[in-house]
Parts: C-alpha cells; structure tokens; sequence
C-alpha cells in the first residue's frame, strides 16, 4: 500500500542541499514530485541553515518518509463539482 504524502502530513526528510543533516517537517503544500515543508525538529548543528531557510524547504517526494498522515485527498467527483 503505497501512502501519498498530502498537506499536513509529517514527514521525516533527508539531508539535501539546504540542510546538511536530516529532520522533520510538516507538509503545507504538495507539488507533482516535490512538497514545500515547514521545518519543525531539526539537528542544532542545522540552526543557522534552518535559520537562513525561515524554517522552510521544498524537498523531493522520494527524499521523505512519512511519520503522520495528513489531510485525505479529495475525491475526484468532489474535484469536478467544485471546479
């Protein structure tokens, strides 16, 4: 069973480019391969690069593990009606 990751979900992410150590994140918005997180624990050898982000990152879908799961995803009837 293969879980995707959804707005507000918890995430655990890898090292990237920005943050050299890994951390954990809450999900505030889901792009196509990637999602834009907010930066909740992380190692305090990474204090001044979370610092310099503003607590924020867009990490790569394949580079997170989620601990919690966020908001369902809307059904795609509702998707029709509402558009």
């Amino acid at each position: 069973m293969t879980t995707t990751v959804t707005k507000g979900a918890v995430v655990r992410c890898q090292a990237n480019g920005n943050m050299e150590y890994p951390f954990i994140g809450t999900v505030v918005k889901r792009y196509e391969n990637s999602a834009w997180v907010t930066i909740d624990e992380f190692d305090p050898r990474d204090q001044m690069n979370a610092r310099d982000l503003l607590f924020q990152s867009v990490i790569a879908l394949k580079k997170m593990t989620i601990l919690k799961a966020g908001e369902p995803e809307p059904e795609p009837a509702a998707e029709e009606a509402a558009g």
